[in-house]
Parts: structure tokens; C-alpha cells; sequence
């Protein structure tokens, strides 16, 4: 580094403390005005590299002669899917999107171009190149989070294209680890992996029906149907839809069927299997089929580790999930709605109602000796579920590491050190043995309050630390899960999920 970089690098240190806010430092020094004008370059840079990023995948698909899932439109004849016609619709319509998106990457180089010149007119020009570090770090974090998102899509669309070609070699997809010998056709079937949907034998009235009234609902708010008359007529003929399509629906029909019968015949008598489990690997995609005892027998194996578990004495899941509730709400209505840390619109989501228990299931790890199973507890519909995820957005700024140490998926791994030099080095690699079932409950909620209340003053959230205290405790020590017909609760340790 040359001595005019080392200089000017000690005086933006001086410029901008760390135990200060950036944007404490700017309205001090610039204003209000100024500081939105920098949140606004911010903004505007992140949208101009994520049209970027957004493009360049296109790009590439286009290239690999893939097709992006938005456009997968259905076709009310299945077997047109595939033809030349379709293809060709397809990739004029990729190829709009992508002209589509080079405009708006021009107009937004434009509109930072704009901006930044603005900021730069407002600033010093020390702390004009200090506010660049800030949108180039942002824009560099987000990029890592994009790449990963798009790497992953793209290997998804390559297997489903090599899946549509007939291409996909069942064995490389499926794992079979139990006593039963699977048919040609039953391999087959299962190769299309598990994120294949059949259509449903039966509508669910009530869940079905509920979307057309949602429809309804939206677009008369925003008086879509203009007048009165229109809206009447409007609401009438979608009634008509809703029911006529529910009471005429078929599941038989060739028309919505996407498999072939004799595979659709071998996944029903799969699933009336009770002597296997069929789930997803604990790495990667796939499909793994496992005896049911032994799937059973590995999990309680894990559950009998007092340390880690315990049976609760209570076993009435209904008793459970209200006393959980009852906890819940009066925690959100005295300590965070109350003294106005949270609006009243969060307040009615985070608000549990008609939630059930967790539910406890497992992943195998079938790329580990002995196949051991990852637990997961299903949080979904329980009373800290919406807390959890509230929760989750205050804290995860403590997570994320100033020195670029933390990962967000191997692919972020591979792009970061892709152009390294690494001829001259060994890669180590450590495993951790039930990494989540180990995790020390108070000793990381203490780790978290530090970072987010003793650390970045940037990051330090708006609730007490007391009361953010109390929702991770809540979230993390207050879950019990069924298994098996059992309630169990967790003593230390967290679950996936």
C-alpha cells in the first residue's frame, strides 16, 4: 500500500470512528438532507447490480438453452409443452426479458451516475470516498447473496431439463438404504424427485374457495372492477369459476395429469408402503429410501440423551400449545406493544392463535458412515413460529462478520476463492458431530446481546436488551415437539428448522 493511501486510510478513521453511526456522523456534520441523499446512491447501487446480476443469469440460461421457472407457462395440452412452438415462445420471450432488463440497467447507471455526483457536490471529498467504501461493501455482500441464489437455480433447471429429456439415471438420484427392492417403474417415478408435485385427488374446499374470495377482496379494494354494476357482475362470474372449477375438477383427467400412469400407480403403492420412508438427504437433492424402524429407532437414539432431551411431563398437546400462547401474547402486549416497540399491525401478526406443538423429524446423512440422521422440528404453526422469524431479523446483523469470515452457501465459497492462488495450500476442513443439538442455549444468547448491544453501534437494536432477552428464551427454551406419539422438550441445544 503507498504512503498516500495510508494516510488518506488514517484519516477516514479519524473521520469516522467506529463507536459512531454512519449516520450519526452525517446528520451531525452534513444533515438530514445529505444522509438521504446517501441512503438513496445506496439503494439505487444495490438495485443497479442486482439488474445486473439478475441479467447475467438470464444470460446464462439462455446460453445453456435452459428455461427460467417464470417462464414454464402451462399449457392446456401438456404434450405441447415440448414442442419446437413452445421453445421457440420461450426463448423470444427470454430474450424480451432480457432487453427489458439492459434498459433498466442503463437507466439506473444513469440515475446513480446522477446521485453520486449529487452526494459528491454535498460532501467532502474524503468522506465522499469513505460513503463509496460503504455502497461497494453493501453492494459486495448483497452480490455473494445473488450469485449463491443464481447458482442455485441454474443447477436446479439443469437437472429438470435433464429430467424432462429423459436424460436423469435414477440411480444417481436415489439412495435406497432399506430392505425393499424397488421396481424399474418405481425407480423411475421417484428419479423425478421430490419436489414433483401430482395433482391432488380432492380439493380442499375450504382453502381452495378462500383464494377466489382473497382475489375478490383485492382487487375490490383497489376498485380494479370499476363501478358498482361492473363489480357486481365482477364478483358473480367469479363465483361462477371458483365453484364450477372445484365441483368439475378431476384429478384423472389426462389433461392435468404430468406423469405416466404406471408411475403415478407405483408412487401410490409407495406411499401405502408403511414399512419405508421415502424423504430428501440431509445434503444436496435426491432421494433416499429408508426402513422405518431404523429411521425411528436413529432418532430415538437422539431423544435419549438426557442431556439434550427430555419427555415432558405434560402430555396433552392442547394443554401445550395454549399455555405456550397464553406466555406469548401477554409478552407481546406488555413488553413490546405497550410501550410502542411494535405497531399494531405487527402486533396482530405476531399474535398466536390455533397453534399446534412442533413437530420432530429427521434428515439422513447419507454421505457420513453409518448414515446418522440430522433432527429437524418443524416450527411451523406453533405459537413462537411468526416470533421467530421477527426475532430472526433483529439478530441477524450479529451473524454476519465485518472481517467477510461468514458464508452463505458453498457457492459463495467457490465464487470468493476462484481467483486465488491456492497451489501452495492444503484445505482443512472441520465437522462437528450434532452441531445443533450442541449448541450451548444461554452462553450464544449472551454472544448475541454482546455483538448487538456492546459492539457496532450501526447494528444495535431499537427494543431493551432485557426484552430481546426474553423473546430468544422464549423462541428457543419454551418449544416442546411430538415424536412418535410422545412430547418431548428440549433441555439444551436447538433443532433445525
Amino acid at each position: 500500500m503507498s504512503l498516500i493511501a495510508l494516510v488518506l486510510k488514517f484519516i477516514i478513521q479519524l473521520r469516522f470512528p467506529d463507536n459512531v453511526s454512519i449516520a450519526e456522523i452525517t446528520k451531525r456534520r452534513y444533515g438530514e438532507a445529505t444522509l438521504r441523499v446517501f441512503r438513496i446512491c445506496e439503494r439505487t447501487a444495490l438495485k443497479y447490480h442486482k439488474a445486473i446480476a439478475d441479467t447475467d443469469y438470464l444470460k446464462r440460461c439462455r446460453d445453456a438453452d435452459l428455461v427460467p421457472i417464470f417462464l414454464r407457462f402451462k399449457l392446456s395440452n401438456p404434450r405441447l409443452a415440448g414442442s419446437n412452438e413452445a421453445r421457440k415462445a420461450r426463448r423470444k420471450l427470454l430474450d424480451k426479458e432480457i432487453r427489458e432488463k439492459d434498459k433498466r440497467i442503463s437507466i439506473l447507471s444513469n440515475s446513480l451516475s446522477l446521485q453520486l455526483n449529487e452526494l459528491k457536490q454535498l460532501v467532502r471529498t474524503v468522506d465522499f470516498i469513505k460513503y463509496r467504501l460503504i455502497i461497494d461493501t453493501s453492494v459486495a455482500s448483497s452480490g455473494d447473496i445473488w450469485y449463491s441464489t443464481h447458482q442455485r437455480k441454474f443447477v436446479s433447471l439443469q437437472s429438470s431439463s435433464r429430467a424432462e429429456a429423459g436424460l436423469l439415471d435414477p440411480e444417481s438420484v436415489i439412495t435406497n438404504i432399506s430392505d425393499y427392492d424397488l421396481s424399474k417403474i418405481e425407480k423411475l417415478a421417484l428419479a423425478n424427485g421430490l419436489k414433483f408435485h401430482l395433482p391432488p385427488r380432492k380439493l380442499k374446499s375450504g382453502s381452495y374457495l378462500a383464494n377466489f374470495e382473497l382475489l375478490n377482496f383485492d382487487l375490490s379494494k383497489s376498485r380494479f372492477t370499476g363501478n358498482d354494476e361492473d363489480e357486481v357482475y365482477f364478483r358473480e362470474k367469479l363465483s361462477e369459476i371458483a365453484y364450477s372449477s372445484y365441483f368439475n375438477y378431476n384429478s384423472t383427467r389426462s389433461s392435468l395429469m404430468n406423469i405416466p400412469r404406471d408411475q403415478y400407480r407405483a408412487l401410490m403403492n409407495l406411499s401405502k408402503n408403511k414399512n419405508i420412508v421415502i424423504m430428501c438427504p440431509d445434503k444436496g437433492s435426491g432421494v433416499v429410501v429408508m426402513n422405518r424402524v431404523d429411521y425411528v429407532t436413529k432418532l430415538e437414539d437422539i431423544l435419549n440423551d438426557t442431556s439434550k432431551f427430555k419427555v415432558s411431563k405434560d402430555q396433552d398437546l392442547y394443554s401445550i400449545s395454549r399455555k405456550v400462547e397464553r406466555k406469548v401474547r401477554k409478552f407481546l402486549l406488555d413488553h413490546l406493544k405497550k410501550p410502542g416497540l411494535i405497531s399494531e399491525e405487527q402486533y396482530k401478526r405476531l399474535y398466536p392463535n390455533g397453534s399446534h406443538i412442533g413437530v420432530l423429524y429427521g434428515l439422513p446423512k447419507v454421505h457420513k458412515d453409518g448414515v446418522p440422521m440430522r433432527p429437524i422440528c418443524s416450527a411451523v404453526g406453533t405459537s413462537t413460529y411468526e416470533l421467530g422469524k421477527y426475532v430472526a431479523s433483529i439478530i441477524r446483523p450479529a451473524a454476519l462478520s465485518s472481517l467477510g469470515t461468514d458464508l452463505n452457501s458453498t457457492f459463495q465459497f467457490v465464487n470468493q476463492i476462484r481467483e486465488q492462488d491456492l497451489s501452495s495450500l492444503y484445505m482443512v476442513s472441520f465437522d462437528v458431530r450434532s452441531l445443533f443439538t450442541n449448541v450451548p442455549l444461554t452462553k450464544t444468547i449472551d454472544i448475541c446481546l454482546k455483538r448487538l448491544y456492546h459492539g457496532d453501534p450501526d447494528i444495535k437494536p431499537s427494543i431493551p436488551e432485557d426484552t430481546l432477552k426474553r423473546l430468544l428464551q422464549l423462541c428457543v427454551c419454551e418449544n416442546a415437539f411430538v415424536f412418535g406419539g410422545g412430547v418431548c422438550q428440549r433441555v439444551d441445544g436447538v433443532a433445525m428448522g
